[in-house]
Parts: C-alpha cells; sequence; structure tokens
C-alpha cells in the first residue's frame, strides 16, 4: 500500500471512528437492530444542527420553506440523498419502511437532496413513494454544515433529538431496523 493510500485510509477510518457518536466502540451501549460501533452521542456533547430555513420538494410538486425548527418536540430522522447516488436508491424503501414503523407525533422524516436537479429529484421521490418532505440544497451549502455530509458520502443519515441536537449519525446505507432502533432509542431518552 503507498503512503498516500495509507494517509487516504487513516483519515477515512478517523472519520467514520468520530462519525460513530462515541470516542470510542467499548462506551458505546448496544442498540438493538443497530450494527456494532454506532452509538447515540451522550446528550452533554451533542452540537445543535443547523436550522436553516430552506425551500422542500415533495412528490406533490408542492414547495414551501422549512426548518428544522419546524420539527422541534419530535426525533428527526434527517437523511441526505440525491437521484443519481445508487446507494440512496437502494437505501429509500427501508426509509420508506421505517416511517410507517414509526409512531408520526414522536418520529418526523425529513430529507435533503444534495447536488441534484429538482426535476430528477422529485422524478426520484415519485418513484420511490417518498411520504415526507426533502430540503432542496443543490450546492450543498446548508448539507456542508454537517461534519462530513456531502456528495461523496451520500447516502448518510443523521438522527436529531427532541432538542434538535445531533444524537446519532450514519454515513452509508442504513436499514429499516437501524432508523427504528435508532429513532426509539433517541425517543425514550429522558
Amino acid at each position: 500500500m503507498t503512503v498516500r493510500r495509507s494517509l487516504l485510509f487513516a483519515g477515512l477510518l478517523a472519520v467514520l471512528t468520530a462519525c460513530a457518536g462515541s470516542s470510542s466502540a467499548a462506551d458505546c451501549e448496544r442498540i438493538a437492530g443497530v450494527r456494532e460501533g454506532i452509538c447515540l452521542t451522550p446528550q452533554e456533547e451533542r452540537a445543535t444542527a443547523p436550522s436553516d430555513v430552506l425551500p422542500t420538494i415533495s412528490v406533490d410538486g408542492e414547495g414551501r420553506e422549512m426548518s428544522l425548527e419546524d420539527l422541534r418536540g419530535q426525533v428527526v430522522v434527517l437523511n441526505f440523498w440525491a437521484s443519481w447516488c445508487g446507494p440512496c436508491r437502494v437505501e429509500q424503501p427501508d426509509l420508506n419502511e421505517a416511517r410507517e414503523l414509526t409512531p408520526d407525533d414522536e418520529v418526523a422524516f425529513l430529507g435533503v437532496n444534495i447536488g441534484d436537479s429538482q426535476i430528477n429529484a422529485v422524478a426520484h421521490l415519485r418513484e420511490f413513494d417518498v411520504e415526507y418532505a426533502s430540503l432542496y440544497d443543490p450546492e450543498n451549502a446548508y448539507s456542508g454544515r454537517f461534519r462530513g455530509v456531502g456528495p461523496r458520502t451520500i447516502p448518510s443519515t443523521v438522527f436529531l433529538d427532541r432538542e434538535g441536537r445531533i444524537a446519532a449519525r450514519v454515513f452509508g446505507l442504513v436499514g429499516t431496523g437501524e432508523v427504528v432502533g435508532l429513532a426509539d432509542a433517541i425517543a425514550s431518552e429522558d
């Protein structure tokens, strides 16, 4: 392995480890249905998620402006995606299923579409029957404020607690059980 590849691998490993939500896997309380190493960030260490007002896109084509502040009081599953992202397409049915399995009054789902045209984003939402809105962020200006999220790291899913703080992050594909497990764990916090 070349020095450059070694450094790249070490950097990637550091980012993934830092994004797991805890300083070490040994400190991580295991959550049912969630792969090892994905943990909740301790409540006292959570950062508040950016809550900019952005336009939305949805299946019905009705756009409006929305902010994470609109969802305060609920656990938020914030999924970053694009229509051209193959893994995002694989993941979408699991997100839809997880939404069906979580109580609407406790858990809200919100997408963030990045690096995409609006017409392709709406076509994706229609193709996969996505029933929740997505913020439209074609230039990655908003998404880039979430540490590590960008066009090269999607799909990415960030879980927010009821106070709008980042409780967990998953870079890469997330399954139905993981979404439900993490959302339930956050919803059951005191």
